[in-house]
């Protein structure tokens, strides 16, 4: 029997990938380990190896197709061995996820079935872990919400689906809804309106696919579940620029790297943060988790995307360990080298735009954290002195955070703690 050749599942959160080339040809002899074709996920490029020895043949992806993981893309044939029948190069019917995680043998599927549901009894419902988690958050009903998986199963990518096409339907004249309805209101209320497109000349359309694609879907869900509340700062950044200064040399010579005002703030933040418990958490349906490890996602913009490489257990590492594995990370990441557990399971994260110029913004939480920290442009700023002003260089900080988890005066108690770090910086070496 011919082996599958599938899109891989290379993490928990992996639902899809873009197709980018095949790495050999139909009808070309292959070997088991051998690099087959090259996937991108939401964050990294992925080179898939043969899954067995034989010939490569039915191919049906092409650059730029995105696929769902499992999805068969090609054959292996064995000697004597032929394409499956309806296998001749058509486009392939979609398949989801297997429940073992090794790449063995799929299930594939014709169309997607309304979900499973045993009476009124919700928990009989078909569907994994992260929909249900999703649907709660969002307000969706999943008996409502047709599952592509076996027998059913709803996915994330189903509730996603089905919450943008019940949006953009009109919404039928109903009876005042419950208390526990009002996530959906409020996402319907929230969800874009269709408006004529201006009338100028197109310089160029393309999809919203991909990496775009993903960060629209969990900025929007970010945006629409949790509330957001964004309290800002002002930090004398005079004695981190000295610090830096006289780590600078003595730092890159025994490491070969230059030390960063990222580098600095991650390690104050890894220091301060395990004192606001409730700024490195996650809500778990109705649980509030807080983690014990500080894994620090450092927002990083890569050509016209953003990835987020983390820095596990932060709060253990000094400041030269953080300067030499935020520089590895930042370089390979640019380079789509980062494996997809380097870019997953942040518990915090911060993103800097001051070399960017700008001064001070706020930021959309990357879920499922409880808060992400906003770093403007250090700005040399008139400071009131007695009768006088003196200028001092000025740093503009945000924390945006849920208000389902931490209330304002708890985000004022980080920001405070922090501020007073990176004003006695020495303490961080």
């Amino acid at each position: 029997m011919p082996t599958e050749v599938i899109v891989p599942k290379v993490d928990m959160v992996m639902e899809s990938g873009t197709f980018v080339e095949w790495l050999k040809k139909e009808g070309e002899r292959v070997e088991r380990g051998d690099p087959l074709f090259i996937i991108t996920t939401d964050k990294a490029n992925i080179e898939a190896e043969s899954p067995a020895t034989g010939t490569l043949a039915g191919l049906k992806a092409k650059p730029g197709d995105v696929l769902p993981v499992t999805q068969v893309i090609a054959y292996i044939l064995g000697p004597g061995e032929s394409l499956p029948s309806g296998n001749d190069g058509a486009q392939p019917s979609p398949v989801v996820e297997a429940v073992a995680a090794a790449p063995t043998t799929f299930v594939s599927l014709v169309a997607p079935t309304p979900a499973v549901v045993d009476g009124d009894n919700r928990s009989k419902i078909r569907a994994t872990p992260l929909a249900r988690k999703l649907a709660q958050e969002m307000g969706v009903d999943l008996a409502r919400v047709p599952g592509r998986g076996p027998h059913g199963r709803v996915h994330k990518a189903d509730v996603l689906s089905f919450s943008q096409q019940s949006a953009a339907a009109p919404a039928p004249r109903r009876a005042p809804q419950s208390p526990t309805a009002a996530p959906a209101a409020v996402a319907q209320a929230l969800a874009p309106v269709a408006v004529p497109l201006p009338n100028a000349r197109r310089k160029n359309t393309f999809p919203l696919a991909g990496a775009r694609k993903i960060i629209a879907d969990r900025m929007s869900a970010s945006a629409f579940s949790a509330p957001h509340i964004n309290l800002s700062l002002r930090v004398d950044m005079t004695e981190t620029i000295r610090l830096r200064e006289r780590l600078l040399e003595p730092l890159q010579a025994r490491t070969g790297q230059r030390i960063s005002y990222t580098a600095i703030l991650a390690r104050a933040v890894a220091t301060v943060l395990p004192r606001h418990p409730n700024l490195n958490a996650s809500l778990d349906g109705t649980q509030i988790v807080q983690w014990e490890d500080v894994h620090l996602g450092i927002a990083t913009s890569v050509e016209d995307s953003l990835i987020v490489p983390v820095i596990r257990e932060a709060q253990t590492k000094n400041l030269e360990q953080i300067v030499c594995a935020l520089a590895d990370l930042t370089e390979r990441g640019r380079n789509k080298k980062l494996l997809p557990s380097e870019m997953t399971g942040s518990t915090f994260t911060i993103s800097n735009l001051g070399m960017f110029g700008v001064e001070s913004f706020t930021a959309i939480i990357n879920p499922p954290e409880s808060a992400i920290l906003a770093v403007g442009k250090t700005v040399d700023t008139p400071v009131p002195t007695g009768e006088e002003f003196t200028f001092k260089p000025m740093l503009h900080l945000t924390c945006c955070a849920d208000h389902r988890i931490v209330d304002g005066a708890g985000v004022a108690r980080f920001l405070a703690d922090l501020k007073t770090t990176l004003e006695n910086p020495y303490l961080l070496i």
